[in-house]
């Protein structure tokens, strides 16, 4: 395989020493700035007391500010507040140019800063490799020739057991195109492919949390010009039977994808590649030729994203049925919390539409609805709920007596992901609950 060289990982600056500077002179020194704690809320940037970047959320990135050189007190606060999360002097030297990264989870955040002037004034194309990604211990990184996939278990890594915060620089890289891979340390499974990447001039690859796809991890590529998040090379389907009293096959680009599925059947995740997908789903053992126009059609599937399609409807009225098609979230971005998202999928006349009530156990129903009006093939999107045990009440439009009896006691843990899905017709509502998320990986 053609791999960059392998290198032995050495940190490059954990910090860099405050030790003294004259921030008066017309000397100047430049300084990027890049949010990679995951759960960290929006932040604003400030130098020497005064904010320079407002309102920057996770994995968004700055090119690099020219500033007065000297000692520099860098801030990070709490958006649009004077509420200091951390901060750490730096001594910026003349024409120095400094990467600052804003990293871990929250309630431990740190400041990353990398001295990039050696890489960035050497004339060469280097990429510089940082592990921000709390999820993951010491990792696995290969570096490859496009379609060079490597095989975990037998190839030496590019760059081998990369702990949490560390930064490697390979240098002089040539210009073209490259994939990176992540896997555990000394793991067989690889857990995040980049697909291509261009390189022609320094830039740094970062890894961060993802809360999307089949991943725990993914890139943010941060060049001059700012920073662009590059998710897994993949995408996920998971497909829900919700049309009552039928068996059915699920076709995908005109192959079989599921025999016979059963009414409130669930086929879990099943990674694709990014692209179009024709889904067609005909009644069991009739044939693609006979699948039906309205459960039929092209999916796009995004790179790094996780999808729910629902089969929804009564058999009674078949051609009436429709797909519902959801994308997922596979983890919280605050992990203090958990996520719910409510789906109606129920073709019964007396839930058209329903108000759904949101509360915890031990409380009372609300007086007014959490979600109003929802209509079939209408979510809430994720809502996060902190720890506890609620009920879930879902009920026709303008009453509060619950359709469905078995959505009052769901335990909620900080860190769940789950959807809850009404389906059913007129002879009855019923739930399917669902678990959205995903194991890291990388444990």
């Amino acid at each position: 395989m053609n791999y960059i060289k392998p290198l032995a990982l050495t940190t490059i600056v954990a910090a860099l020493a405050a030790c003294g500077g004259d921030d008066s002179n017309d000397d100047q020194a430049y300084l990027r700035v890049l949010h990679a704690s995951a759960d960290a809320p929006n932040v604003d940037v400030a130098l020497n007391g005064d904010v320079v970047l407002r309102d920057v959320s996770f994995q968004q990135g700055t090119g690099y500010l020219e500033i007065n050189d000297g000692l520099t007190t860098v801030e990070i606060r709490v958006a649009g507040t004077e509420t200091v999360a951390f901060s750490t002097e730096v001594d910026l030297m003349d024409d120095g140019y400094y990467s600052v990264i804003a990293i871990n989870d929250v309630a431990e955040l740190d400041l990353k800063v990398i001295d990039d002037t050696a890489t960035y004034t050497d004339g060469d194309a280097d990429v510089t490799v940082v592990h921000a990604a709390t999820v993951a211990d010491d990792v696995d990184i290969f570096v490859t020739a496009p379609g060079d996939d490597p095989d975990a278990s037998a190839d030496t890594p590019t760059l081998d057991g990369v702990p949490f915060e560390a930064s490697a620089t390979l240098e002089a890289v040539a210009a073209g195109d490259y994939e990176v891979f992540i896997g555990g340390d000394e793991s067989e499974e690889l857990v995040y492919a980049s697909g291509e990447l261009s390189v022609s001039s320094d830039i740094a690859l970062v890894a961060v949390n993802s809360t999307k796809g089949r991943s725990p991890v993914s890139l943010i590529a941060w060049s001059d010009s700012g920073a662009t998040t590059v998710l897994d090379n993949s995408a996920e389907l998971r497909v829900v039977h919700a049309v009552d009293d039928i068996d059915v096959d699920v076709f995908a680009n005109g192959e079989l994808f599921i025999d016979g599925f059963t009414y409130r059947s669930v086929n879990g995740y099943t990674v694709l590649e990014p692209g179009t997908v024709s889904v067609a789903i005909a009644a069991d053992d009739q044939g693609l030729g006979n699948a039906l126009a309205n459960l039929s059609g092209d999916l796009t599937l995004e790179r790094g994203e996780s999808y729910t399609v629902i089969a929804s409807g009564d058999s009674g009225a078949v051609t009436e049925a429709e797909l519902i098609v959801l994308t997922d979230t596979r983890a919280v971005e605050d992990t203090a919390s958990g996520y719910v998202r409510l789906v109606h999928a129920s073709s019964a006349t007396a839930a058209d539409p329903v108000d759904i009530f949101v509360y915890e156990n031990g409380t009372t129903q609300p007086q007014a609805p959490t979600f109003a009006d929802v209509e079939q093939g209408q979510d809430t999107g994720y809502v996060a709920l902190a720890p506890a045990t609620y009920t879930v009440d879902i009920a026709a439009d303008g009453t509060t007596t619950p359709a469905i009896s078995d959505l009052d006691s769901l335990p909620f843990a900080a860190g769940d992901v789950k959807t809850a899905i009404a389906i059913g017709d007129s002879s009855g509502l019923d739930a399917l609950l669902l678990n959205d998320k995903r194991g890291s990986g990388m444990e």
